[in-house]
């Protein structure tokens, strides 16, 4: 017996986006799907297209909120959830007709807890890591790919005791980790199944520089404590807060950032330099930018960028 699919769309004020991404789910190739859709307080013709689409849809349940933020309608739609796996669609996307045949069809024949896809041109390499080898290539490589939310299927039960945190934005930044950590087997599938749309409102498009770079920067530091019992990932989770710590310096250095952040950063790594030398996840290329940023007050470092941002 195929497995139940629950797709979770989290909706607010998307009245021009919403249709078209309800038709895609509605017209997915896999038939064993429940669509639920949380309404988080929307004050535009949201919440009504949400209706009419659940009258032609039995698979369809609808459920309006008080407006609580995109992770409190996930969580909410997360726990209405009665599929074996669970899909997370923004409201303002849409996907492919087979986006959850796919997924599905790597999940049972590679018996694996997620499975990532690709979206828009953006496409991974396929194959199979375990939870622990795709958690430290999420952690060192800081790619989109494997933080963002929307391009996987996941195990239910990965979201026992996990929460998206409700109050903050760029939230999979401080949840991805958790979860595929706890996940036996991670899928890579090399297709592009997702679409998503960069519209003007979003939180992503919004000129808030600094408070994504101090997102990346909290991020770390929560990994790095959530696995100081586990020295592999601690280290990992140490690599991604010097890429952030060294994005503070770039950001500062093109001047989208105030150049006091250049100090910031420079301390911190200078301070840890040591202890990063040693760890095992190092690249030669961030080895070289801590060498720049160690010498001659960072000027190397500071020169470097300049030359780059130019």
């Amino acid at each position: 017996m195929k497995p139940l699919v629950s797709i979770v769309v989290p909706v607010y004020n998307v009245e021009d986006y919403l249709a078209k991404c309800l038709e895609t789910l509605s017209r997915q190739a896999y038939e064993g799907i429940e669509i639920i859709i949380v309404d988080d307080g929307s004050t535009d013709g949201s919440g009504r297209i949400c209706d009419e689409f659940a009258k032609n849809e039995p698979r369809v349940r609808v459920f309006h909120k008080k407006n609580g933020g995109l992770s409190s309608a996930r969580n909410f739609g997360i726990k209405k959830a009665k599929g074996e796996f669970v899909c997370l669609v923004d409201s303002d996307d849409y996907v492919k007709e087979k986006f959850v045949e796919e997924m599905v069809k790597m999940a049972l024949t590679n018996e694996v807890d997620v499975v990532v896809c690709g979206y828009n041109d953006v496409i991974p390499e396929e194959g199979l890591l375990s939870g622990e080898e795709a958690t430290v290539r999420l952690l060192v490589g800081q790619e989109n790919i494997d933080i963002i939310a929307w391009n996987k299927m996941y195990r239910l039960g990965l979201f026992k005791d996990i929460d998206y945190p409700e109050g903050s934005n760029y939230e999979d930044n401080l949840t991805t980790y958790k979860l595929l950590s706890k996940a036996k087997r991670v899928a890579y599938a090399a297709k592009s199944l997702y679409c998503y749309i960069e519209r003007a409102g979003s939180i992503t498009k919004k000129d808030k520089k600094l408070e994504r770079l101090k997102s990346r920067e909290r991020a770390a530091a929560e990994a790095k404590e959530y696995f100081k019992d586990k020295k592999e990932l601690e280290e990992a989770a140490e690599i991604a807060m010097l890429t952030a710590k060294l994005a503070f310096v770039d950001f500062a250095v093109s001047g989208d950032v105030e150049k006091k952040y250049i100090d910031y950063g420079v301390t911190w790594i200078k301070k840890y330099k040591k202890r990063l030398l040693k760890n095992k996840y190092l690249t030669k290329k961030l080895k070289l930018y801590i060498y720049l940023v160690t010498h001659l007050n960072a000027k190397l470092y500071i020169g470097f960028r300049k030359i780059r941002h130019e």
